[in-house]
């Protein structure tokens, strides 16, 4: 079981040292064979666009025009049927990456620090020459997570706000004391469009990472028209989509341009879809149907190939673990033995597996896990279900009482996997600094199971919190104290909503209330790290410097990686005068992020 704390826990430095050591004779070890010019020196260009549902390109059967992403496809193929394999976008991108379950990387929440000792694709590629370069859309993938393993660089140029956990994805970016949280995709891409200046002509790994698909929407005033026949939920969503599909027609001739295009391995993907109402679900990350799971997929095979390997429309099922292996294998560079997907050049019919933990983490509800095979969908969960993905697409009929057999054997497949999976790093979860982003990092024991209450049926309570989440972040902390306190009344249990009031108390301009519900909290919920970093930062405000560092050490003890916990211990150790305490926790919090402001003064840097 994880600790519920901020951050997974990490290796000790010398420990992180023979890892890499490790990961750099295994990496030579991967040395691929002899092969022609053609086949190993293809740049690849890899594009993420967060929170694309397949189904509205116009390639994949949606009604708004997108014909600058679908022309990522010429020259190339298309898959039909890749799902992601948890809709949330740093666990996503984790297995994107690493070709890894979430399960078994330990990576199930955003906020949560990648294991360093993970293999990447960026690694491999990195050992074989490539020139790598990694530009993000957003925080959820700041290089202080872990992703940048791999890369020469990673820019991801944001700034994290004090301590606080996060929730679901549905309320990013809506909290009014939000830092430098996500960047407009016209500056991602010309940032890659300068690095590529840079290395023109060279063996080059880029990845792009395009964040404006996901709520709230900055363009949907101007770009929307009453004529696109979308749902009053897509309407924002369709006018990001038509601005992405802009942006993405002008990088694609900056590549034919430049001479990029017609020699990359070019592919185009995203890490998970949208709900947009659909089961219930206003967004992401919460329910595992193909809304948020189905995502697209477009390889553009470089010109010189005589043949492509595969033909223009591919329908095997697959997922975002399989797109790492048929990089490497197309690139004619051996699988490394952690990577758990498989080629989709030529690969076998496999079941494609996928998970939601969320209820089960922020609410200590039931996990659910799903086995796709062919067109059935299984969901595991206190309440299973079986779809018929060709005649019922929008998975409105389950079918589980007709088709036991099927539900049994995927059942059983999906179990046999995530008991075999064990997690590359004892990662504990990390309640990241991305209140601004309203994620989560892990509210509740990762014990929750099958005998928990199913979150079909918990679906109001999670709307009801994440409405007076919504609130909060509207800047009306009095209005959400009232909805939490109501919501506590129904579920006495909930530590999230408990936490949410003491920091709407605290906003509200009534920290005696905050550190009475945060008190409370910590003896119903003693393992609930937040609850520690909180009544840390309240009694350092208070200038009660022995008590924040109390509180600050607890959270330290329950999570050692999480550069706030430790910060706060050293910034209450300079206050008492504990000089060499100080220093060592100093050094500590500088080196798990060098990035916080006294690192950056010490350092002589800007």
């Amino acid at each position: 079981m994880k600790k519920r704390s901020h951050v997974p826990s990490r290796y000790t430095h010398i420990e992180e040292i023979v890892l890499r050591g490790r990961l750099v004779i295994g990496l030579l070890a991967l040395a691929a064979p002899q092969l022609s010019p053609a086949e190993t020196d293809a740049p690849v260009i890899l594009i993420s666009i967060d929170t694309l549902r397949a189904d509205h390109l116009s390639s994949y059967g949606g009604k708004l025009p997108t014909p600058n992403i679908d022309s990522f496809a010429e020259g190339g193929t298309l898959f039909t049927a890749i799902d992601s394999q948890i809709p949330l976008t740093l666990p996503s991108h984790t297995t994107l990456f690493t070709s890894t379950y979430p399960f078994a990387n330990g990576v199930e929440e955003n906020g949560e620090r990648v294991p360093s000792g993970l293999l990447t694709l960026a690694a491999v590629l990195h050992a074989h020459g490539y020139q790598t370069g990694a530009f993000v859309g957003s925080i959820l993938l700041h290089r202080r997570l872990g992703l940048d393993q791999g890369f020469d660089v990673y820019d991801s140029p944001f700034q994290f706000t004090p301590s606080s956990p996060n929730t679901a994805e549905n309320v990013v970016t809506a909290n009014p004391y939000a830092l430098r949280v996500r960047r407009d995709g016209a500056l991602v891409l010309r940032a890659a469009r300068q690095f590529l200046e840079m290395h023109h002509g060279q063996k080059v790994f880029l990845f792009l990472h395009l964040f404006d698909l996901h709520a709230p929407y900055a363009h949907a005033a101007g770009l929307h028209t009453a004529n696109t026949g979308a749902l009053p939920e897509s309407a924002g969503y369709n006018a990001e989509l038509a601005y992405v599909d802009q942006l993405l027609g002008r990088f694609r001739q900056s590549l034919v341009a430049g001479g990029w295009w017609d020699r990359s391995l070019t592919v185009l993907l995203s890490d998970h879809g949208e709900s947009l109402g659909e089961h219930g679900e206003s967004s992401h990350g919460y329910f595992i149907y193909q809304s948020t799971l189905w995502v697209p997929l477009m390889i553009h095979w470089p010109r010189q190939d005589s043949a492509p390997p595969l033909p223009a429309r591919a329908g095997q099922p697959g997922g975002l673990i399989d797109v790492a292996p048929t990089i490497l294998q197309y690139l004619g560079i051996a699988r490394p033995p952690a990577f758990a997907g498989e080629s989709l050049l030529g690969a076998s019919a496999h079941p494609v597996l996928s998970e939601s933990v969320y209820a089960r983490d922020a609410f200590s509800w039931a996990p659910l896990r799903s086995a796709r095979d062919g067109f059935y969908q299984f969901i595991d969960a206190p309440k299973p279900e079986l779809y018929d993905l060709r005649n019922d697409p929008r998975q409105q009929n389950n079918v589980i009482a007709g088709h036991a057999s099927d539900a049994a054997r995927l059942r059983t497949e999906l179990a046999s996997r995530v008991t075999v999976a064990t997690p590359a790093t004892a990662a504990n979860v990390r309640r990241s600094t991305l209140e601004s982003l309203g994620y989560l990092g892990s509210a509740a024991p990762r014990g929750a199971g099958l005998q928990a209450p199913d979150p079909k049926d918990r679906l109001r309570e999670y709307n009801l919190f994440e409405s007076d989440l919504a609130t909060l972040y509207d800047g009306r902390p009095a209005i959400a104290a009232a909805a939490f306190r109501k919501l506590i009344t129904q579920d006495p249990a909930n530590t999230m909503a408990r936490y949410y009031l003491g920091e709407a108390y605290v906003r509200s301009g009534q920290p005696e209330e905050a550190i009475r519900q945060w008190s409370a909290a910590v003896k119903r919920d003693p393992q609930y790290q937040p609850l520690y970093l909180a009544l840390g930062e309240v009694w350092l405000a208070r200038r009660d410097y022995d008590r924040a560092r109390t509180f600050f050490l607890q959270a330290a003890t329950l999570a050692p990686s999480d550069p706030d916990a430790v910060r706060g211990v050293a910034l209450a150790e300079d206050r008492l005068g504990l000089g060499q305490q100080a220093r060592e926790h100093w050094t500590k919090a500088c080196q798990l992020d060098p990035e916080f402001a006294e690192c950056r003064s010490k350092s002589g840097k800007n």
